[in-house]
């Protein structure tokens, strides 16, 4: 068994066993997708810090 066979069956049940656990722990998963939609959004929304010198050149 190659390296890379052992990798690519070490995923595929550990895909399995999520997908097992979302199912029986929807409300879980559903708040962790929240979590991260939300983090995403507020690296796109963040704020660029506005320096004193470049408000007197306007």
């Amino acid at each position: 068994m190659t390296f890379s066979f052992a990798l690519k069956t070490l995923f595929e049940l550990a895909l399995v066993v999520a997908v097992f656990w979302g199912i029986f722990h929807e409300d879980r998963l559903i708040a962790f997708e929240k979590r991260i939609i939300s983090t995403i959004r507020r690296r796109r929304l963040r704020l660029v810090k506005c320096t004193v010198k470049a408000l007197e050149n306007i």
